[in-house]
């Protein structure tokens, strides 16, 4: 199926749904094809289910449909606890992550990412990751990184503004790639999510284990990643009321 062809598919799904205004079924004037799917995966929340084929024209549709359930169970409902819905897939009510696992995940998935970086030939991404930094596990709220790119440290400059690159530089993916990439990123506003969903797209050409695996795994469990140093990650796992 071509690009075109699929966008239409999306679009008559979405107008199924009852598509608004704040979610276009179609592009305008002022929209590619790609922006014109922004918003598309949040029309079928809760459980995604009038998804069901969507990428059954796609060689790797089994699995893509898999991760994107995971993902809609792990979002679960939309409705906020005081009214209204999510304009992003949150992760309200996560089961808990004992530390010493969370940073098990952390050093997994950072190890994953520097194989990505040199399977893509990026040496500045994978310099920096050559020698892992330190997992540190927190609990609470985090606080919020740096605004200004000069009050960064390079570590979290390579997290948010090289490694959400990767993936594009992985060579013969197939085009409906590209198309999809806005609509996965704004699932959640978040390139590692987004990777994690469409790594089926770029498993057979890097021939890696999937590097996002484990970071899908924290952000299910509610746990943010955080970067004031140059070589520490700080995880962040969510309080429950039970004290577990």
């Amino acid at each position: 199926m071509t690009t075109a062809a699929f966008v239409e598919r999306c679009r008559e799904l979405a107008a199924g749904s009852g598509c608004s205004e704040q979610t276009p079924c179609s592009p305008g004037p002022e929209l590619s094809e790609s922006e014109s799917l922004i918003g598309f995966f949040q029309l079928f929340r809760p459980d995604g289910g009038d998804l069901h084929g969507l990428f059954d024209v796609l060689r790797q549709g089994d699995q893509l449909s898999e991760r994107l359930q995971n993902a809609y169970q792990a979002a679960g409902d939309d409705r906020r606890p005081q009214g209204g819905r999510d304009a992003f897939f949150i992760v309200r009510s996560p089961s808990p992550l004992a530390p010493e696992q969370a940073e098990h995940l952390g050093a997994t998935w950072i190890q994953g990412l520097q194989q990505l970086a040199e399977a893509v030939a990026d040496s500045h991404v994978a310099q920096q990751l050559a020698s892992p930094p330190k997992i540190r596990v927190l609990e609470g709220i985090p606080p919020k990184h740096p605004k200004q790119p000069h009050q960064r440290s390079e570590l979290l400059n390579v997290f948010l503004d090289h490694a959400p690159g990767l993936t594009e530089k992985v060579a013969g993916v197939d085009p409906h790639a590209e198309l999809l990439r806005p609509a996965y990123y704004f699932i959640a506003c978040d390139a590692m999510l987004r990777d994690y969903l469409m790594w089926p797209f770029y498993a057979e050409q890097t021939g890696l284990a999937d590097p996002f695996d484990s970071y899908f795994t924290l952000w299910a469990h509610g746990v943010k990643f955080r970067i004031f140093q140059e070589n520490q990650i700080d995880l962040y796992l969510p309080r429950h009321p039970d004290g577990s």
